[in-house]
């Protein structure tokens, strides 16, 4: 008799363990309605991503969820196309929704229904001197010419590869961390790759006959050695290099001002984009960067580079090269590269190159 009781509680514990953990996954905790960016070239074919999600207590869409979600321009649906649905019904709580720029400057006003409740974000298509496509880089450091976007790529990944097997003491430790790989291999990248700089580099598993010829740091138009913008670009207020563009910058700042979205599929990437993380949970910095190394039909599947950043007090962090094989099934799921995980934000391109072309 006691035997069957322990049984009965031991099989009621286990059913209320799995109602717990269902419940967990199923029941809607928190609403994530974003914009970005919030402004966008006029007539340029810049794109911006509007998101709604309902999700639970790990942070990923709850898997089932009722309630229709509409989308609609309320004004200012001549300047911009939508791209996807403008509408979910079934399954995940999830609408991604994406707007292309086509039309003259003003606003935008997308209103979002949902269910009994309507929310608004606005859009705004602005004009800027010296940066016609609007996106806060000047034109004069676009790479318009092709060869010289594949010198910066080959330059790119052959110097943040390098940093794996042997880092270079140029690069400072106190930049030792995701952001900071990132940033001194794009400074690199952009020099003058003469025999004085090879003489001072450990270690290049390959590097490429061709500069970028456009301009090299730190001799770099406009701008100097203060390399990557900082701050949001402000239409209504002419550029200023002191406060808007720094010679550091946050994986949120290289994320958020220096680089475009490209897409969530690696087929769509190429080497030298960038991948973003981000994980409210992480802190001070809860954004996460790596940097895609290889084409996606690479034998053996594209490799990345990384700085893990500080681990703890006493272990700095190390650099990490790994493939997306690994990374798609991470035992860490935060740190998953698949379209599916809501906190890897896709892969993304740097501004420089042309506005994000190839």
């Amino acid at each position: 008799m006691r035997r069957a009781r322990e049984i009965w509680a031991l099989a009621l514990g286990a059913l209320l363990m799995l109602f717990v953990f269902a419940a967990s996954v199923m029941l809607p905790v928190k609403r994530r309605l974003t914009l970005f960016p919030d402004s966008l070239p006029a007539n340029s074919g810049a794109g911006a991503k509007l998101v709604w999600s309902r999700t639970n207590v790990y942070g990923s869409p709850v898997p089932f969820f009722p309630e229709t979600i509409r989308v609609a321009i309320v004004q200012g649906a001549d300047r911009v196309k939508l791209l996807g649905r403008a509408s979910r019904g079934e399954g995940p709580a999830l609408l991604e929704l994406g707007l292309r720029a086509e039309g003259d400057p003003g606003e935008v006003i997308l209103a979002i229904d949902e269910g009994g409740r309507t929310t608004e974000r606005r859009l705004q298509l602005v004009s800027h001197s010296g940066d016609r496509d609007g996106d806060g880089i000047p034109d004069q450091l676009e790479l318009n010419d092709a060869m010289d976007r594949r010198a910066f790529r080959s330059w790119f990944v052959a110097i943040a590869e390098a940093q794996f097997y042997r880092p270079d003491p140029r690069w400072a430790e106190i930049h030792h961390d995701c952001a900071g790989l990132i940033r001194f291999a794009y400074k690199e990248a952009l020099r003058k790759h003469d025999a004085n700089w090879l003489s001072g580099v450990p270690y290049l598993h390959q590097a490429t006959s061709e500069d970028v010829r456009r301009y090299n740091y730190p001799q770099v138009p406009i701008i100097g050695d203060r390399l990557f913008r900082v701050n949001a670009r402000r239409p209504e207020a002419p550029g200023d290099v002191v406060r808007d563009f720094s010679a550091a910058a946050s994986a949120r700042a290289l994320w958020e001002y220096n680089t475009v979205f490209v897409s969530k599929d690696v087929k769509d990437a190429l080497p030298g984009d960038l991948l973003f993380f981000r994980d409210p949970d992480r802190q001070p910095e809860p954004m996460h960067s790596m940097i895609l190394l290889d084409r996606f039909d690479r034998p053996g599947g594209p490799r990345v580079v990384y700085h893990t950043g500080r681990l703890a007090a006493s272990e700095p962090g190390e650099v990490r090269l790994v493939t997306l094989t690994a990374l798609r099934t991470h035992k860490d799921d935060r740190w998953r590269v698949r379209p599916d995980n809501p906190r890897f934000e896709g892969f993304y391109r740097w501004k420089i190159l042309a506005g994000g072309r190839q």
